[in-house]
């Protein structure tokens, strides 16, 4: 029987493994550059536009490049963050470790458990490591004031903030669906190389193919995360701090994201258990 105080040891266990690996800070010193990076690129861009333009950006010209730096970092941390998941259980299947702790002192349904509870953890260090990393970069290079092109606010600062904000709020359950996901496959799937192409590949080929689902798309946990393929909430956030009237991301749809992601997620956390209960150690 699973208590608790397992589940809690899985994850003071885990916690600690992630903050003693090296791997670990390296992946997020490289979210935070690239997304840092692409930040700077697309100040870049920004200046080139405007600078043959009629009516120049005289105020705000910082969140357009902030919000292209912290997509690119966010679609790369979900990746990051699947791969992860995905082979979190195999590895430990492989190398023989999850035998040792089974054997010790915990369940098999509580290493699936104490794994996910750290899963909200290390979805906001990926958001909170990008987004820090590409506000810094346009903070250096532009100002965060409201949206002025030519004499005229499109914008309030303010309203600028809650949109982005708003995003990020949308796409948090999703990236842990993704993280529930990829931990489903790493208790089906043996082999620690196999376990992550399988859930990369089954993640990727639904993002590529989606759209010919049409509408339905969206009752999948999968489209509501940054992807490379973005339908999420960022998916039209670069056009509303931009000004585009055409812009914005329904609140239906990130009421219908929040909906299917939390059920996503427990139930793949559940099959991943009962999957890692029949599986051979």
């Amino acid at each position: 029987m699973t208590r608790p105080p397992q589940i809690l040891s899985v994850l003071r266990a885990e916690a600690q493994r992630l903050l003693g690996s090296r791997s670990t800070w390296g992946v997020l010193l490289l979210l935070a550059g690239v997304s840092a990076l692409r930040t700077f690129v697309a100040v870049g861009w920004t200046a080139a536009e405007r600078g043959g333009s009629d009516d120049p950006l005289t105020s705000g010209s910082a969140w357009g490049p902030l919000v292209d730096g912290w997509s690119l970092g966010l679609v790369l941390g979900t990746l990051v963050l699947l791969v992860h998941a995905a082979r979190w259980v195999a590895a430990d299947c492989e190398s023989g470790v999850l035998r040792f702790a089974v054997t010790r002192s915990a369940t098999r349904t509580s290493v699936v458990l104490g794994r996910f509870a750290l899963t909200p953890v290390l979805v906001l260090a990926v958001v909170a490591v990008t987004g820090l990393a590409a506000w810094a970069v346009a903070g250096a290079t532009g100002d965060f004031g409201p949206l002025v092109e030519d004499g005229f606010e499109i914008f309030t600062a303010e309203e600028l903030r809650a949109e982005v904000l708003r995003s990020v709020r949308a796409v948090l359950l999703p990236m842990l669906a993704t993280c529930a996901f990829g931990l489903l496959i790493s208790c089906l799937v043996p082999g620690v190389a196999l376990a992550p192409s399988v859930a990369l590949g089954a993640f990727l080929a639904f993002d590529l193919f989606k759209t010919a689902l049409g509408d339905v798309h969206y009752y999948v946990f999968a489209s509501h995360a940054p992807t490379v393929v973005d339908s999420s909430a960022w998916s039209e956030l670069a056009g509303v701090v931009r000004g585009f009237s055409d812009a914005g991301f329904p609140d239906q749809l990130i009421r219908v994201g929040t909906r299917v992601s939390w059920p996503a997620a427990l139930i793949f956390t559940v099959v991943a258990c009962l999957a890692l209960r029949r599986r051979s150690l």
